[in-house]
C-alpha cells in the first residue's frame, strides 16, 4: 500500500523549530467563516451588536457624568466593536464603531478621566476603576486593529490620570467591600497593553509595584463569601493581565495563578461539562448545575486565557483547543437567543434559562467580546507553520513570515467530523501544516492529496504535516463522531449526559409535552417542573440515535438525538419499543434538562469525560 512520507530534515523547520512554540493570531479580516461559527458572529453583529440603542444605553452616562456609582460596561462594548468590525469591513458596522469610540473620546475629561462618576466619586466608588480598565482595552484595541494613534493617547491620558490619582486611594479601600482584584479587574490588562505600545517604564511600575502583579497568587477560593475572593471571572481576569506582562517580560511567577486555574478546572471539578463553571460568579466543585451556574463572564475569560495560553506557547496546544472548542460550542452559545438579540447572564444545565434584562453591564459586553474574537481563535501562524485550532468553513490569508498562503476548508463541523482542507502557498513553499485532533475522536484519519498518512498521531494531539506544499494540495481529515454517554461527576452523580463530537445534549422537557403520539401521563410528567421530571425520566444511552440536520431552534441545520424513554419504571428503565423524545444541541434556548437518570449508570456504556476526568495530565508552565 502506497504511503505518505513527512519531510523532517528542512531548514526551514529548523528556523522555525527555533522560533519557539508562540503563536500569533490571524487578523480577522483575513479570515472569512462560514458554518455554526460564521453564522453566529453573523447574527451577532447584526442582531445584536447593530441593535443596541448606543446613546441611551451606553453614551448618555458618559456625557452627564453625574452618577455616584455604578457601570456601564462601555469599554467592553468597544472592544467587542472594534473586533467585530475589523471582520465584518462592512461600512455600516465600521461606522458604528466608530461611533463608540468617538463617543468615549468626545466624552473623556480634560484631565484624563475616562469615566462617567462626578469628581468626589471618581476612582473611590465601586466599578469606577473597573470600568476605567475597559475603557483603556477598548481604546487599546481600536489602536492595535486600526492603528488609530488618537485612541493610543486618549488611552495614555486615561491611564495617566489613574497613576496620578493613585495616591488619593482611601485607606484601606481594597478591603471595603470586595477583593481588590475584582474592584480593578480590567486596569491590569489595559495599562499592560498600553506598556507593550509604548514601553513607557511608568506603566509597567504601576503593575508590578503598585498592583504587585508578579506577587499576586491567590489561592482558589470556593463559594461567595466576605469579600468576593472566590469570583472566578475576577480571577481569571487578573491572570490575563499576568499573562500579558509574561508575553513582555517572561517570568514563571507570572504563569503561576493561570495554572492553578487550571488544574482546578481540569482536575478538581471545577468546569462543568458545558465547559464553563462556578456558581453565583464564584468556584465551586460540586458539579452543581442548577440556577446562578456558568457566568457568561467567565466563560469568555477562559476563551481569553485559552487564546494567550496558545499564544504564548505556554500550554498543551491540543488541550488547550479542545477547551476552547468545548466551551464556544456549549456555554458561549448557549447565552444567545436563536435570533440573537438577547443574552444570558448564567447558563444552567438543569432547570429554566433566563435572558438577561439589559443590554449593558458585564455579561452582555463580554459575550459579544468573545463572539467577536472567534475569528482569531480558527487558526493561527508563526514562521513557516499553520496551525488549525477550530473547524468552520472558511477561507483564510496567511502571512507565514517566508510565504503568504491562502486555506479553504471545506466541511458541515460540528455536525460532521470530515474536514477538507486546500492550501494555496503564493510559490511551492516548506513549512508544517498543523491541526489539532480532538481527544473525544478515537480513529482519526488524514490524508494528504488523497494518500494516508502514517506519521503517527493520536487523539488528543497536534498532527504536525511538515513538507513542501504545492498549489491546490490538500489534507483530509476524518474525525469519526460516535454518540458517547459522559458520567456525571459531584451532584450529578449516577446520572449521565449525551455527547458527539464537541456538542453537548439536552432536553426541552415543555416541548417533550407536545411530541406527537405522547400519552396522557408522559404529557403530564413532561408539562411539570424540569426539577420534578428528572426525578422520573428514565433513558437509556444504548436506546439512542442520531439525527443529522434534526432541528432549526439551536441553528440552522441543528442535529438531534432520538432517545428512548420512561417515565413508568425507574427500575427496567425504557424499551426497545418504547416512546421517544429528541435531544437538541445543548445552545438550545428552551432545554432545561442535560444529565438523566438510567437504571444501571454502570452496566450502560458510560465514559469518563476526556477533558475534565479521566487520564487527562496536570497542566504544568
Amino acid at each position: 500500500m502506497k504511503t505518505y512520507t513527512i519531510l523532517v530534515c528542512c531548514a526551514a523547520l529548523a528556523t522555525a523549530a527555533g522560533a519557539g512554540d508562540a503563536w500569533n493570531a490571524v487578523p480577522a479580516d483575513r479570515i472569512r467563516l462560514g458554518g455554526v461559527l460564521g453564522w453566529r458572529v453573523d447574527l451577532t453583529t447584526t442582531n445584536n451588536f447593530m441593535q443596541l440603542d448606543l446613546e441611551e444605553t451606553f453614551f448618555k452616562p458618559f456625557r452627564e457624568k453625574t452618577a455616584e456609582g455604578g457601570f456601564v460596561g462601555l469599554g467592553k462594548l468597544a472592544d467587542a466593536a472594534v473586533h467585530l468590525a475589523r471582520y465584518s469591513g462592512k461600512a455600516d458596522v465600521v461606522a458604528r464603531k466608530e461611533a463608540v469610540i468617538r463617543a468615549i473620546l468626545e466624552t473623556q475629561s480634560p484631565d484624563g478621566y475616562l469615566g462617567y462618576l462626578r469628581p468626589e466619586s471618581r476612582m473611590k466608588a465601586l466599578w469606577d476603576l473597573h470600568d476605567t480598565g475597559f475603557l483603556l482595552q477598548g481604546l487599546m484595541s481600536e489602536y492595535e486593529e486600526y492603528g488609530d494613534k488618537i485612541a493610543l493617547e486618549a488611552a495614555k491620558r486615561g491611564a495617566d490620570y489613574v497613576l496620578a490619582h493613585w495616591k488619593d486611594m482611601p485607606a484601606n479601600w481594597e478591603f471595603d467591600s470586595i477583593t481588590d482584584r475584582e474592584w480593578t479587574l480590567g486596569l491590569g490588562f489595559g495599562i499592560a497593553q498600553l506598556y507593550a505600545a509604548t514601553k513607557d517604564a511608568r506603566y509597567r511600575d504601576f503593575l508590578l509595584n503598585e498592583r504587585s502583579l508578579k506577587e499576586w497568587e491567590l489561592p482558589i477560593v470556593i463559594g461567595r463569601g466576605k469579600m468576593f475572593y472566590g469570583q472566578a471571572y475576577g480571577y481569571l481576569g487578573t491572570a490575563l493581565a499576568q499573562l500579558e506582562m509574561h508575553g513582555l517580560e517572561p517570568d514563571p511567577k507570572l504563569l503561576g495563578p493561570t495554572f492553578r486555574a487550571l488544574d482546578f478546572m481540569l482536575h478538581g471539578d471545577g468546569t462543568l461539562v458545558t465547559g464553563t463553571g462556578g456558581i453565583a460568579e464564584c468556584w465551586t466543585n460540586d458539579q452543581d448545575g442548577e440556577g446562578c451556574v456558568g457566568e457568561t463572564c467567565f466563560t469568555v475569560y477562559e476563551l481569553l486565557v485559552f487564546d494567550r495560553l496558545i499564544r504564548l506557547g505556554a500550554a498543551d496546544l491540543a488541550r488547550t483547543g479542545d477547551l476552547m472548542e468545548r466551551t464556544i460550542y456549549n456555554a458561549l452559545f448557549a447565552a444567545q437567543s436563536r435570533d440573537g438579540r438577547r443574552l444570558r447572564y448564567y447558563t444552567p444545565l438543569n432547570g429554566e434559562r433566563t435572558y438577561f434584562g439589559r443590554d449593558d453591564y458585564c455579561c452582555p459586553n463580554n459575550y459579544r467580546r468573545g463572539v467577536a474574537r472567534i475569528p482569531r481563535n480558527v487558526f493561527y501562524v508563526k514562521r513557516n507553520a499553520v496551525y488549525a485550532n477550530l473547524f468552520t468553513p472558511c477561507t483564510a490569508a496567511l502571512d507565514l513570515g517566508d510565504v503568504k498562503v491562502a486555506v479553504r476548508e471545506e466541511t458541515a463541523y460540528p455536525s460532521d467530523g470530515k474536514i477538507l482542507f486546500t492550501v494555496e502557498p503564493e510559490r511551492p513553499a516548506a513549512f508544517s501544516f498543523d491541526v489539532r485532533v480532538p481527544r473525544w475522536c478515537q480513529a482519526p484519519v488524514a490524508k494528504i492529496n488523497g494518500v494516508r498518512v502514517t506519521y503517527p498521531f493520536a487523539p488528543g494531539s497536534v498532527l504536525k504535516l511538515p513538507r513542501v506544499w504545492q498549489k491546490g494540495d490538500t489534507v483530509a481529515l476524518d474525525f469519526p463522531m460516535a454518540l458517547r454517554a459522559v458520567r456525571g461527576r459531584g451532584r450529578q452523580s449516577g446520572r449521565f449526559c449525551m455527547m458527539r463530537g464537541p456538542l453537548v445534549y439536552a432536553l426541552d422537557t415543555r416541548s417533550a409535552a407536545q411530541r406527537p403520539g405522547m400519552n396522557g401521563h408522559d404529557k403530564g410528567v413532561f408539562a411539570g417542573h424540569p426539577h420534578d421530571v428528572q426525578t422520573v425520566l428514565t433513558l437509556d444511552p444504548r436506546l439512542m440515535r442520531f439525527h443529522p440536520d434534526g432541528e432549526s431552534s439551536t441553528r440552522p441545520n441543528g442535529t438531534m438525538i432520538e432517545a428512548r424513554f420512561s417515565t413508568e419504571d425507574w427500575s427496567d428503565g425504557p424499551s426497545a419499543d418504547g416512546p421517544t423524545v429528541l435531544l437538541s444541541e445543548y445552545a438550545g434556548p428552551d432545554n432545561t434538562l442535560t444529565y438523566f437518570r438510567t437504571p444501571d449508570i454502570e452496566g450502560c456504556g458510560c465514559v469518563d469525560d476526556e477533558l475534565y476526568s479521566g487520564d487527562t495530565k496536570k497542566q504544568t508552565p
